[in-house]
């Protein structure tokens, strides 16, 4: 069952074109498009972007499962460079998946992608475009995660590749860009491709190579078990938030109208195409809950909470 929302604070909030629900009467919630919130299972915290030093990380795997342990992660997939990472058997927890990243210059500009759910190693070499990438991962069954574009310099319509394809994720944050040269943020190119009408999944991410890398931005699963094919068969199905700190509680949909309830936050914001959308602000770590009519003519909404700290939690898109 989903909580109820109660009567929310006096808060300082925008009027957002008229289009913010100011009652709160109803004592249950809304049925949702997207079932996770209501539906059977467990949350797990976990990092989908690690290397170790089978790569260019400072770490071993056995490490890496102790700084994540310490940091109350579940599962960590390890994503070195052209090579799938196996980790002892003798680690017990978090949870180490192997995966890997692959990279490549392609027209004059770098691209990095994140492969989860593969069961053997992508040769160095073995995709040369971005288009041979998602060829494969097609094939073999492999979530492909577009990772930190921002980091490097790809713009967003460089994204999107022959037919009209795009991965189906993307790294919205990534710790290590965003902490060595501030380049962490991809929110922009995610939105241009939401905008454009791909349907993409947003990731944060450590891509940890070192100590101070590990816990800045992490996704929390909505899975049936705590094993790597419930794991990613919630990847694959968007169940999941991504975040740095703040936590959602439900997310509620009935027609055009969204409710969010989530740990005390200063900001949710109701991201949506171009100049649309909605932030409600409290000034301090106060707002709980918040609701917006999402109005005709846009195709997908996105919620973003903000701290007082400027920390920030994404869900994935709601799509009209």
């Amino acid at each position: 069952m989903y909580p109820t929302f109660p009567t929310p604070p006096v808060i300082n909030l925008c009027k957002c074109m008229t289009n913010i629900v100011d009652s709160y009467e109803r004592k249950e919630i809304m049925k949702t498009n997207d079932t996770m919130w209501k539906d059977k299972g467990i949350w797990l915290k976990g990092n989908t972007h690690t290397h170790t030093t089978n790569s260019d990380g400072k770490f071993t795997t056995g490490e890496i499962a102790a700084e994540y342990e310490s940091h109350g992660y579940d599962f960590v997939f390890l994503t070195d460079h052209e090579k799938r990472t196996v980790p002892a058997k003798s680690i017990r927890k978090p949870l180490m998946i192997p995966a890997e990243e692959i990279g490549f210059s392609f027209k004059g500009y770098a691209y990095h992608f994140v492969c989860l759910g593969l069961k053997k190693e992508w040769a160095r070499g073995s995709c040369r475009s971005p288009a041979q990438v998602l060829a494969r991962a097609r094939r073999e069954g492999v979530f492909i995660v577009h990772a930190h574009p921002y980091w490097c310099g790809t713009p967003s319509d460089k994204c999107v590749y022959p037919g009209g394809l795009a991965c189906p994720g993307m790294e919205v944050y990534n710790t290590v860009c965003d902490r060595l040269i501030a380049k962490g943020y991809s929110n922009v190119h995610w939105d241009d491709l939401l905008d454009a009408g791909q349907h993409v999944l947003g990731f944060a991410a450590d891509d940890t190579h070192n100590a101070a890398h590990i816990a800045g931005g992490w996704i929390m699963v909505k899975a049936r078990n705590r094993t790597p094919a419930a794991i990613m068969a919630a990847i694959r199905s968007g169940r999941f938030y991504s975040s740095q700190g703040p936590a959602f509680k439900a997310i509620a949909v009935r027609g055009r109208e969204i409710k969010v309830a989530c740990l005390p936050v200063m900001r949710i914001n109701f991201i949506t195409n171009r100049y649309r959308g909605c932030s409600l602000s409290a000034g301090i770590d106060n707002l709980t809950i918040a609701a917006w009519n999402a109005p005709q003519g846009i195709s997908y909404v996105r919620i973003e909470l903000v701290s007082a700290t400027g920390k920030r939690a994404w869900s994935n898109p709601i799509y009209f």
